[in-house]
Order: C-alpha cells, then structure tokens, then sequence
C-alpha cells in the first residue's frame, strides 16, 4: 500500500469506516480487495489502525460494524507468532487502548457487540495483567505486612469491582464483565477472594438470567485455576447461587439456560467436588428429581439432554467423592433414589415398536435395537458407573428390591423391561457382595420375567440372564434351591414356544444366546469361576462342579432338543433368510445360536451328551455340508452375497464345526468313528491354502483338530492329510516382530514381558520396512526384555492355535505321529523361534521332547515302516539336526546373529544365521535368561532322548559352546543390573535432597507405582531366571556327563567354570561420576 493510499484512509474518520465497511461486502471482490487494504494498513501504521478501530468502536451506530471493530482490535493486540501485536503499539497508544476499550465495554448496549468487546480485553490483559511498573527502590525501613499484589490493569480491576457492584450498571454490561473475569480468572487470581461476594451476588435474583450464567462460570474458572482450601473456600456459598439460578431459569420455562446452568454446575463438581459437601443433601435429590420422569411443567419430563446432566452431576459427585456423597445422603438411601433414577431413563428410552419381531434375521444384540434410544443406552451407561463408584451391598439391594416391585407392575412393560436391563449392568459391578439369598432372589426374577406376557420384557430377561450366568457363573446356576434348573427350564419352554407375536424369531434366537451364557458360565475354568461362585454353595473341585453341571443341565437335554435341532434341521435345508440367488445359506440368528447351545451342551454334558449324537451329528454335519464350500471373498467380490451375508455364513461354517468336533469328543472315539469320513472330506473343503489371516474361521479351522486328537487319539491320523498342511503353513507364518525401536509407533504402556497390550490407537503405515498398505488395526505390542515390539495380531493368534493343536497331537498320537515327525519338527522348531510370544513358543518347547522321544521309539521298534519316509537314518539326523540348530541358535544368540564380530560363533555361527533372520532384515530380539533357561531345558530333554552315536561330535561342541555364551550373556547381564541399579540409588538420592521440603504427595502416581510392583512380581524375575538357567544349564551338563563320561569333562568344566561368577574372567567397566572404576 502506498503512502498516498495510507493518507487517504485515514485522513476522516468517514473514510476508515468506509474501509471497514467494505470488508463486510457481501461481493467478494470488493471485500478481499479491502480485507488486503486493511492488512496492510495494520502491518504499516499500526497505531493508526488502533486508534481508529476504537474511535469507530465508540462511535458507530451499526452493531456489525462495531463487533467487526472488536475483533479487528483483538487481533491487533493478540502477540505471537510472526506478529508483534501489543509491542509493536507505542506507549501512548497502548494507554489510549487500554482507557477505550473500558470506555467501550461500560457503553457497549448490544450483548453480542458486547461479548466481542469483553474477548478483546481478555487477549489484553492476558498479556498487561502481570506487568508491574518499575518502582524505585526503597531504603531501610521494615516490613509492615503481606505485600499487596500489583496488577498490569489496576484500571481494569476498578471497573470490574464497579461494574459489578454499581445498581447502576446495565445487564449487558455485567455480564460483559464476568465473561471478562471468568476469562482472566489466572491472572486475577490474587484477587480471587476480593471478587468471590460481588460474583456471588450477581447470582442472585433479581439479576438477569443470563448475567447469573456467565457469573457461575466465572466461578468454575476460579474454581479450576485456586488450589488452598482457604482460597477456595469463598466461593462455596456461590454453589448454592447455582442451584437457585438452575431453579429460576427453570421456573421461566427457560431450559436452555438452565441446561447451560447444568454443564457449569457439573464442571464446578469436577473440579472441587469437595466444596458440594454442605450442599449435598439439597443438591443431590434436587438433580435426581430434574432428571426423574415428572419434573416439567404440568408433571412432564424434562428434555432428554437436561436430564442426562442432571444426572451427570450427581454421577460426577459419586464417581470422584463416593464416600463424601454416601456419607451425607446414607448409602442405601443414596442408591435407591439413583437406581430409580436410571430406571426411568430405562423406561423412557424404549421406542413400543409393534413391528419389533417381524423380522426374523434381527440379530440378538443390544446395539442392534433401534427401539432402544439414546436415553436408554445412557441410563445403562450411569447405571454401570454408580454401580463402580456406590457401596455394592447398597446398590444390590436397591436394584434387586426395585426390580422385584417393578416386575410386578402389570400396567406398563416398559417398566419391567427396565429393571431386566439395570439387572444386566448392575449385578457384575457388585458380584463380589451376591450372597446365596441374592442367587435365589436374582433367579426367581429372572424366571419370572422369562415367562412375562410381554416379548420385549422376555427379550430382557433373556439378555440379563446370559450376562448374569457369565458374571455370576457357577454360583448363579448350582446355588441351591433349584433356581439354575428353574431358568433353563423357562428357556427350554420359550424355545418350544410356536412361533408367534408373543414369541418371535427375535426373542427365540436371543433365548439360545442366553442358554450359552448360560452354559459357558457351568464350564468355567475353576480361576475364573472362583471370584462369582464366592458367594454361593461350599466350593467346588474341578470334577465336583463338572458333575454338578452335567447333573442340572441333563434332564433338559432332551426338552431342548427338539427345539434346536428343529432349527438345525431348517439350517441344513436352507430355510434361512430364504434370499434368491443361493443366498439361502444364510442363516437366522436363532439357527446359528442353536448350533453354539448344541456345542455348549456337548462341552457341558460330557458322556451324558451321547444318547443325543447320534441324532445330532448328521443334522450338524449336514449343515457344514451345505456351508463348506462357501469362500466369503469369492462370493463377495461376484456380489451373489453382501459382505453382511458372507459373515453371517462363515458364522454358520465356524458354528457346525466348533458343534460337530465338541459333539465327537464328547460321544468318544467309538460314536465318533461312524462320521469321521463325512468330516475329513468337509475338512478339506474348508482348509483352503488361500485363506486370510483376518477370517473368522481360521483359528477355529485349526483349533478343530484339538478336541478330535483328545477324543481319537492316534485314530486321528485320517484328518491329518487336509489339516496338517494348514497347521504347517501357519505355525511357519512370520508374525511380523518389530522393535518400536525400528518403527514410527509410539511406545505402549509398560506391561510385563511377553504380555501382549492391544493397540489402542490406529498406527500410521510404515513405507520404510515394506508396511505400506498393512492394516494397523490388526496390531498388538509386546514387551520382553525390557523393549517393546509390536506384531500381526490375527497371524500371532493363527500362529498359537496352529502350535496347540500340534502339541496336543504329539500328545494324543504318540508313536503314530512318526510317519509326520519331520512335518512336525518343522513346523514346532519355527514356533520355537518366536520366543517373545510364550502362547506360540510354550506348546512346541512341551511338545518337541515328547515328538522325538515317541519318533526315536518307533523307529527303534521298527513300528515305524521303512516305506515312510521318515524312516530312513538321514531322516533321523536331518530332524534331530533341525531342531538342534534351533535350540542353539537361541542358546547362543550373539554368536549367530552376528557371527563376524563374535569369533565363539565361527562356522556353526555363519549356518545358523538365516534361522534368526526376520524378512525385511528386521532383529530378532536378544534371548531373556528365561528364554535360555526353557531352551537349555529342552536341551538337556533332547540329549536324554536320542541314543549316544545320533549325536556328531561338532554338535556336541556346539552344544556346549551355546551353554556358555548363554552362561556368559546372563553374567554379564547381572552385572549391568547391578550397576544400573547402583546408578539409579544415586539418582534417587539426589532426588531425595532436591524434594526436601516438599509435603505434596502424588497418590494417583503412588498407586500406579504399587501396582506395577505387583504386576512385576507376579511373574519370574531376572534374577530368578538367571538362577533357573544356571540350574538347567547344570543339568543339562549332566545329561551330556552320562551320555558321554570323561569324553566331554573338558566341556563340562569349562561351562561350569564360567557359571561361577567370582570365576568369571570378563572385566566391566563402569563409569560414575566422570571417574573409571
């Protein structure tokens, strides 16, 4: 801009309002060419600018134009960045700003204009408040007192004081007043208290609503920014300003006020909930009652979203001071009027829809509703916290007592339905106080509302006792007193139900979701049973409780059959969502729910399952049948099914074979012979070598073959052709190890070794290590040996269901897995090598010694036939070398993952490279001395198996020159704990003497600290492994000793000597304080 444009603009007044003007155009043209005048007008005569905006801001008869003037001034003291702002005015100028802008704020008329005025002002004093004129220096004298605070704005801090308590000042203006207070509540915080009694009495009536609002958030922004008890303590008495403003906005029928009152309250009680105390007994009841279902005019509800912060403020309390809330209101008393609370919100969130179980392919699942409203889904979100945060016998009494009253309540099914509903989410909060009079209470309600009348009331009955059974399992189901035998008689009498407006699809198939919950709970694992079942009958041995499952559930075998079998068959016919174009493949939900009760009875009943297989399994396997072929991407991709339908379908294929493998083991090897043919050819149809990680069938695929070895034992060995060669190629599939170190993840939290975390947050493709186009998703982080790694979770899973169902092969087969005992080794030995992931390494170190000593057997007995393969003696050494080279490699890790650097490593070094490589040239992380500890333990198995003469010397030397470079790695790694930990006491203790003084104790982080603590001494500690490798590489000694005598005594010592740390010949240096010690 030039000199002369300059002069123009600023040579009226009339003519600088004439630019401003223009940038409010609605032709664009003319406002960016003004827009651009203006900028730089500012860049170039700033001054100039600010004067004229204030003039004009003072002047102006336009409220747009007088705002527009605002925000241009508040960008013209606004300091940062590449401008200077504020600086760059002169003195003068900078006074003349400051006098206008209060001049301005007292004289401004229109709120918005007004509340663009206070935002100025705000950006100013943020940046004046703290400024203290220079002062000279005083000499001698003593001090009389605190000394005063000194304030940037002492002009502001006047006009505040006045505004706010002079009658004469304007609605407009007050509230202009406390936005500015609440905004600079940091840097008026030294006259916190001087304001509290004049912000507390703008809160009173007759003020202006509005004016009452800002007011109260100036008291939550003081509330945020004061920490002593004694500063805080002035504004308690605002709080029940508050609550008065609340109820008047309410009373003038103005609930957006009172709903933006609502969110202020609810921040106040976040941020010092401690100063609600005196008021808990008015506040409390006071919000439940807004929230409850009559506090509107004329006895209506109030708006949805005012009453979820109603309730959020009485949350909020409970949720940060449960026992401040509990103690003022009583616990019992406390938990009633909130459970009946949430109960409405239950009640008024469900949509009456009588179209509700028309559809039979509506899946049984809660997020599925659409009946079921945001309210509702709230409630139960409230009900689960004030279940976590109230006293739990207080809160089951009110909620099992409400139910009970409710329940009864013929007139309104809504009610019913939402006490089934608050019983779901409730009960696993308080578990741990359900007694045996809870049980039987908690299962007369349960089988009363499953025989309720209404569908929507049987539907929640349904879903609450799946729940219930998984939270209170076994308890809930053997308490005594015949309730468990009750619900599933209930359910089982639901099921043969005709189909009807009383007993749809929809509720059918959510009664078979709920006999699994219900079955599931029996067969808990006693660890995970142990905490529900507490409260219930005297406890239980494994076989005790297997007994007394099979017992209930068998006399209800044959009244649930006919239902679920009904259903299968309808599966197998294709009688599902009845689609043109082959789509009758799909199932209805109460088709595939029935094929997992049928699993569950199978899992649950045992032996007693048999008298049903053989009607059973046909119908099951008819099913798989039909779904076998069925390839979801192919059918997908040539768009004959949806992506919906292809899931729902591979359900069906994960159901019928998860059902048929569960039945044959459970009706014995004998009952199972019959179908194996049928099996094995359905087998093969689903074990396609294309299959994804991502399908939903493959674990379960590989999984299968668990439950057929434990049930026919070597007569497995027809599945193995279709099904060994999927278990090969995914115990062999590389998880994708990798250091964060490597990566561009963040770092998880801390977890103990081996301990997978699930990522949390959607990771960004790493083009550099070959990533791009990885979905991130599908990534869990580990962390061992101190670092983190992160890897394919859906390959990790694959990859362990892969290595257990080789394990239990090894095991159920025995000699009969000779013939496959060089499959077998490969596959284990690549599970072996993923030592960071114990669910992948564990099965195949437990299997390797019980594969080699069964091949080594049959080989000797000459059971295994010479035509096989495996029977010939370079078989036998190459397989005993493989898993040799395995085991070694990981022995003696720093020697073969750089054997250049390392001269210990030498040939056998360079060999076993390439069995540590990870694609991608990623590093295979450095063995813990657990990790080595496992390996010189399945070492020294490996060497009690095998005859003297299998064995070559060089692997010998091998052998032994692995146990010491892993004696040496461990040495030398307790010798830089030692060190480290030595470092780490000095830093301490300069800690120590930097927080003398200091009283202020963190107990969220001390907790944390505790409990890490614990996490970490739950496992094996470094120490404790490197005394387990010690003792295994000892042994491992041993075993060589008697194979071989004086042949390796030389070996022998050497590795013993170098076990011996006051032996040890390595020297360490160690630098501490800039001296070498």
């Amino acid at each position: 801009m030039s000199a002369a444009q300059i002069q123009v603009i600023l040579s009226s007044p009339q003519s600088f309002a004439g630019l401003i003007g223009q940038t409010l155009s609605t032709d664009n043209a003319q406002r960016k060419s003004a827009e651009d005048l203006y900028s730089s007008l500012r860049k170039q005569r700033p001054d100039a600018c600010a004067t004229n905006l204030l003039q004009l801001l003072r002047t102006s008869p336009e409220v747009l134009v007088r705002s527009t003037c605002a925000v241009f001034l508040r960008k013209v003291v606004k300091s940062g960045g590449k401008e200077a702002g504020w600086e760059q005015l002169s003195k003068s100028t900078q006074a003349v700003v400051k006098r206008e802008l209060l001049a301005a704020l007292a004289a401004e008329v229109d709120r918005n204009a007004a509340k663009q005025v206070a935002a100025v002002v705000i950006e100013l004093g943020e940046q004046v408040m703290d400024e203290v004129a220079a002062a000279p220096a005083k000499r001698g004298g003593r001090k009389k007192g605190p000394a005063q605070p000194k304030c940037g704005w002492p002009e502001l801090l006047a006009g505040l004081q006045a505004w706010l308590q002079g009658a004469g000042a304007s609605a407009v203006t007050r509230e202009a007043a406390l936005m500015v207070v609440a905004g600079l509540a940091m840097e008026l915080r030294a006259w916190a208290a001087q304001l509290a009694p004049v912000i507390t009495a703008c809160l009173a009536p007759p003020a202006d609503l509005a004016v009452q609002l800002t007011a109260l958030s100036a008291v939550s922004a003081f509330l945020e920014v004061l920490r002593k008890p004694a500063e805080l303590r002035p504004y308690q008495a605002a709080l029940t300003g508050g609550l008065v403003s609340l109820q008047a906005a309410l009373a003038a029928g103005n609930t957006d006020v009172a709903e933006q009152l609502l969110v202020v309250l609810v921040q106040t009680a976040e941020r010092e909930p401690a100063l609600w105390q005196p008021h808990v007994r008015t506040a409390v009841p006071g919000m439940l009652a807004l929230a409850g279902p009559a506090a509107g005019p004329g006895g209506a509800a109030l708006p949805d979203d005012l009453r979820k912060l109603a309730a959020e403020f009485v949350l909020t309390l409970v949720d940060i001071k449960p026992q401040m809330v509990q103690s003022e209101m009583g616990a019992g008393p406390l938990a009633a009027q909130l459970v009946s609370c949430l109960a409405h919100f239950l009640t008024s969130g469900v949509e009456d829809d009588p179209a509700w179980g028309d559809d039979p392919m509506a899946y049984p699942d809660m997020d599925d509703d659409e009946t079921l409203g945001e309210l509702h889904r709230h409630g139960l979100e409230c009900a689960t916290r004030a279940a976590d945060s109230l006293d739990s016998g207080a809160v089951l009494r009110a909620v099992v007592d409400m139910t009970g009253a409710w329940a009864a309540d013929a007139s309104d099914w809504r009610r019913r339905h939402a006490v089934m509903m608050c019983l779901s989410q409730v009960v696993g909060s308080v578990k741990d106080v359900v007694g045996p009079a809870e049980l039987a209470s908690l299962a007369g309600l349960l089988v009363g509302a499953l025989r309720d009348p209404h569908p929507r009331v049987r539907w929640a009955a349904c879903h609450s006792l799946g729940v219930l059974c998984g939270d209170l399992g076994p308890g809930l189901q053997l308490a005594p007193g015949g309730g468990g035998s009750a619900m599933l008689g209930a359910l089982a009498g639901l099921l043969a139900e005709p189909e009807g407006p009383a007993c749809p699809q929809r509720l059918k198939a959510t009664a078979c979701r709920a006999l699994v919950g219900f079955l599931e709970g029996l067969d808990a694992e006693p660890e995970e049973a142990a905490e529900a079942a507490a409260a219930a009958t005297p406890a239980l041995s494994e076989e005790q409780r297997k007994a007394a499952a099979a017992a209930l559930v068998a006399p209800h075998l044959q009244p649930l059959a006919g239902p679920l079998l009904a259903a299968v068959d309808r599966c197998a016919a294709g009688e599902g969502g009845n689609l043109a174009g082959g789509r009758a493949l799909v199932p209805t939900p109460t088709q595939e729910f029935s094929l997992d009760v049928l699993c569950r009875l199978a899992c649950v009943l045992g032996t007693s399952f048999a008298p049903l297989y053989p009607v059973a399994m046909p119908r099951v396997l008819a099913v798989l049948g039909r779904c076998a072929a069925f390839h979801a991407p192919t059918a997908t991709a040539s768009g004959s099914v949806t992506e919906e339908e292809a899931t729902a379908i591979v359900r069906v294929q994960v159901g019928a074979l998860e059902c048929a493998v569960f039945m044959a083991r459970a009706a014995g090897a004998a009952a199972a012979a019959e179908h194996l043919p049928t099996l094995t050819r359905v087998l093969g149809q689903l074990c396609r070598p294309d299959i994804d990680s991502s399908s939903p069938l493959l674990v379960p695929l590989l999984a299968a073959v668990e439950p057929l070895a434990a049930c026919l034992g070597p007569a497995v060995a027809p599945v193995l052709p279709p099904v060994l060669p999927l278990l090969a190629q995914w115990a062999t599939r590389d998880v994708g190890l990798e250091s964060l170190e490597d990566s561009d993840d963040e770092e998880p939290g801390d977890g103990e070794d081996g301990a997978p975390t699930a990522a949390s947050e959607e990771e960004e493709d790493d083009d550099d290590d070959g990533s791009e186009g990885r979905d991130d998703s599908d990534v869990t982080f580990v962390t061992y040996g101190g670092a983190d790694y992160r890897y394919v979770a859906s390959v990790a899973a694959a990859k362990a269901a892969a290595a257990s169902a080789l394990e239990e092969l090894v095991e159920r087969m025995g000699p009969a897995a000779a013939p496959q005992a060089p499959a077998l080794v490969e596959a284990l030995a690549a599970c072996l090598l993923d030592y960071p992931l114990d669910d992948v390494a564990g099965p195949a170190r437990n299997a390797l010694p019980k594969l080699l000593r069964a091949y080594l057997g049959a080989l000797s007995s000459g059971a295994l036939p010479a035509s096989e393969p495996a029977a010939s003696p370079a078989a036998a050494q190459a397989l005993l070398l493989r898993l040799w080279q395995a085991v070694t490699a990981v022995l003696n890790f720093e020697a073969v993952a750089a054997p250049a650097s390392a001269a210990e490593g030498g040939a056998a070094g360079a060999a076993l490279g390439p069995l540590l490589a990870l694609p991608g040239g990623l590093k295979r992380p450095t063995p813990t001395s657990a990790t080595r500890a496992d390996m010189a333990e399945l070492l020294a198995a490996m060497v009690d198996s095998v005859e003297g003469s299998m064995l070559q010397q060089q692997w010998v030397a091998d052998a032994f020159a692995a146990l010491q470079a892993a004696t040496k790695a461990a040495a030398l790694e307790a010798n830089v704990e030692q060190f480290a930990g030595a470092d780490s006491d000095d830093d301490e203790e300069e800690d120590d003497k930097s927080m003398d003084g200091s009283e202020d104790v963190d107990e969220e982080e001390s907790e944390r600290s505790e409990e890490e603590e614990s996490e970490e001494d739950s496992g094996e500690t470094p120490a404790a492994a490197r005394e387990r490798l010690r003792n295994q590489v000892a042994a491992c000694v041993s075993a060589f000793s008697r194979k071989y005598g004086d042949a390796v005594a030389a070996l022998a010592q050497q590795v013993l000597a170098a076990a011996q740390p006051d032996q040890q010949t390595a020297a360490l240096l160690s630098v501490r304080g800039g001296v070498v010690a």
